[in-house]
């Protein structure tokens, strides 16, 4: 998979997210003027291209409609792709001309830096360069083994010290190393950071410091990892960093899955720090030098367009090269295509002829004709409803009676038809309800009977202690 093919993939949801709502919102234009302007600059800003870049590139549209005279809202979209290619301006790659060139990468935690390390090593053996990596992230558990893990996959050289050492003492001892080994390019792991944690800005600051002193006049890239994800955040830690740290370039990770790739464009133009490098993957190969142009090709999808221009010079091409004799042996063709079509057709017109006498002869049974060219129509007997008969002579006046007796006949036949149904149905309901009453009966005498014997021996019960209760008491009154 080549590069601008990992890019577009990689902006497929900031693509789907920015660019489709950017140019639905045109569509529902049909004219250009200051409302247009203000949806314009509303869904940039959603699509996380920050307030202040959406609009100024508002303001240069403005002004480009009116200098190019522009009417059709369709057009926007060109002139967005023209702005935004302006603002992010030439590509500006890693600065490794010296020997060895140090690069120091700073962020927060969770950005991706270890991970950047390992690919950015990965890339440079392949390139057949020396790597030597110092782990200064030794405030983090585990920092250390995880960087280890990484130069052992790239056969690269690591300098560490134990965790909570001093990490400017190890961004030293890495220099010193890689000079007498020859080194290319010293890549300086550092801890992760905020800008409120005063300890680790000092600690920055002075790691700064020995680069600067101890590899004076070597290339020096500090390059600040942001994760894409972040939006707009990702824009304030930038400037954040900026203030206590000399960041000569970005990279932007995880644009893969997220739809605020539209950040690249605010961080050059808010900041004018470039994006020097963006992750669109996870593989080892999917850390990508930043490309301006195939940044704006991928957004803006041009490769469909460029295919769809291909497709159409290709279709001019072969129209022009068909000669005059390939179009007199079309001709020729199309005639000879013709005459054996209206052959075929004139077979089956003969052929219809036939069925059609046939189905004419083909009369019903219950149609019949009598000398007077008048038809008698009858209607066969269904469900108890008489035939009717029905003669329709030529006149109009004994057609429209005839109906009428046909219609009354049949309503009559259905009426009788319904009473004889909603006879039987009453009778059923009755005889069920006969039934239901009786067993009703039944049910309620023998309950009245079980109540008269439950009665009956509840008193029994209630009779003997009487008894008992009187005989004890005929002594007590005797003593």
């Amino acid at each position: 998979m080549g590069i601008f093919q990992k890019i577009r993939d990689g902006l497929k949801k900031t693509r789907d997210n920015l660019m489709k709502g950017l140019r639905r919102m045109l569509g529902s234009f049909t004219k250009i003027d200051e409302e247009l302007f203000e949806q314009l600059e509303e869904t940039m800003i959603m699509g996380d291209m920050g307030a202040e870049t959406a609009v100024e590139i508002c303001d240069r549209l403005r002004d480009m409609v009116k200098e190019r005279g522009i009417t059709d809202p369709n057009d926007i979209m060109g002139l967005i792709q023209e702005i935004t290619a302006g603002m992010l301006g030439e590509d500006e790659g890693l600065d490794l001309t010296t020997k060895p060139s140090v690069i120091l990468v700073i962020g927060v935690n969770g950005a991706g830096k270890t991970t950047t390390i390992g690919k950015l090593c990965h890339q440079f053996k392949n390139d057949g360069k020396r790597v030597l990596v110092a782990a200064a992230d030794t405030f983090r558990a585990a920092a250390i083994d995880q960087l280890q893990v990484w130069t052992d996959r790239s056969e690269t050289e690591l300098v560490r010290h134990a965790e909570g050492s001093d990490p400017a003492a190890v961004v030293f001892d890495a220099i010193t190393a890689a000079k007498a080994r020859g080194c290319d390019v010293v890549i300086c792991d550092t801890a992760g950071r905020l800008h409120n944690k005063k300890n680790l800005m000092q600690e920055l600051a002075k790691i700064n410091r020995i680069i600067d002193r101890e590899a004076e006049g070597c290339a020096k890239e500090c390059l600040l990892v942001l994760d894409a994800t972040t939006g707009q955040n990702a824009v304030n830690q930038a400037r954040l960093f900026q203030e206590v740290a000399p960041i000569t370039g970005i990279v932007l990770t995880k644009l893969d899955g997220t739809a605020k790739g539209g950040i690249v464009i605010s961080i050059k133009n808010e900041l004018n720090i470039p994006v020097k490098l963006i992750g669109v993957g996870e593989g080892i190969d999917d850390l990508q030098p930043f490309e301006a142009k195939s940044f704006i090709d991928a957004l803006f999808d041009r490769e469909i367009d460029a295919s769809a221009e291909g497709s159409d010079d290709n279709a001019e091409e072969v129209s022009e090269n068909n000669t005059d004799e390939e179009t007199e042996d079309i001709a020729e063709n199309y005639e000879d295509i013709a005459a054996d079509a209206d052959d075929q057709t004139a077979e089956p017109a003969a052929e219809t002829e036939s069925p059609t006498e046939e189905f004419a002869d083909d009369t019903p049974d219950f149609i019949s004709e009598d000398e007077n060219d008048s038809l008698t129509i009858n209607i066969p007997e269904q469900n108890d409803i008489q035939t009717a008969e029905m003669t329709i002579p030529d006149d109009t006046d004994a057609l429209t009676e005839a109906a009428d007796g046909l219609t009354a006949g049949i309503a009559e036949s259905v009426s009788d038809a319904a009473e004889e149904i909603a006879e039987e149905i009453t009778e059923e309901v009755t005889e069920v309800t006969e039934d239901t009453a009786e067993e009703t009966a039944e049910k309620t005498d023998e309950n009245m009977q079980e109540s008269d014997e439950a009665a009956a021996e509840s008193a029994a019960e209630e009779e003997e202690p009487k008894k008992k209760k009187g005989f004890f008491s005929f002594f007590k009154r005797k003593k």
